[in-house]
């Protein structure tokens, strides 16, 4: 079985008037009302969002000051 992916027209959809453009029109040729600067895109429906990039990981904190040393003990026997 073979499946292909659904049909995408990159076609841009007049948001005055509905006419369908020319992907690489400006204006409409209908209307003259300006386009926008790319074709809409479908996004896939209840598909989420891409995550976003994890941040950069923080310089390594410096080691602290190291304790003074104990008190001797009482000599043992």
């Amino acid at each position: 079985m073979c499946f292909r992916p659904a049909a995408v027209s990159l076609d841009k959809k007049c948001e005055k008037c509905g006419a369908t453009n020319d992907a690489n029109a400006t204006v409409c040729a209908e209307c003259g009302a300006e386009l926008p600067a790319g074709p809409a895109m479908p996004g896939a429906p209840g598909a989420p969002g891409a995550p976003a990039a994890p941040g950069a990981p923080g310089a390594p904190k410096a080691p602290g000051a190291p304790g003074a040393p104990a008190a001797p003990g009482k000599p043992q026997q």
